[in-house]
């Protein structure tokens, strides 16, 4: 029998983010069975300041905090893996999935990328899936277009 367990947590702040992914390296967090995955929703959102979005534009200490976060991440998810392949678990490696929206660019230059994003590609050297962000009456919508 799988004994699958699924713990939510909704972390307020990006010190409080960090913090949670942090305390996955504790052993009371690795057993009995060490996480296989770790989803992280809205990274953008970690990413703005105080006020809940950046509408000055880019900061630089955005690209910092983004090189910080997916680092642990990474981090993490690599000892995680480590501690299920010791205990033989059929669920290594551990895998990562991360959401990020980029702010639509106000120069409007198509082919211009998020900073951010360029900071996130670095860490997470695997084939991404690239996130468009349509707007429509009504609200917002996300679709996955393209590996890159």
């Amino acid at each position: 029998m799988i004994d699958l367990k699924i713990k939510f947590c909704y972390p307020r702040t990006v010190e409080e983010l960090l913090q949670q992914v942090a305390s996955l390296h504790e052993p009371t967090n690795t057993s009995p069975t060490p996480p296989s995955l770790i989803i992280v929703d809205r990274l953008e959102s970690f990413l703005s300041g105080p006020g809940g979005g950046s509408q000055s534009g880019f900061h630089p200490e955005e690209k910092s905090c983004a090189a910080h976060i997916a680092a642990l991440l990474c981090d993490t998810a690599a000892f995680l893996t480590q501690v299920l392949e010791q205990r033989g678990s059929s669920s290594a490696p551990c895998r990562i999935i991360a959401s990020f929206l980029p702010e639509v660019n106000a120069g409007g230059d198509p082919s211009a990328t998020d900073p951010i994003l360029d900071v996130l590609d670095r860490y997470f050297q695997v084939p991404t899936l690239q996130c468009h962000r349509i707007i429509k009456k009504g609200g917002e919508k996300l679709f996955l277009s393209d590996i890159r």
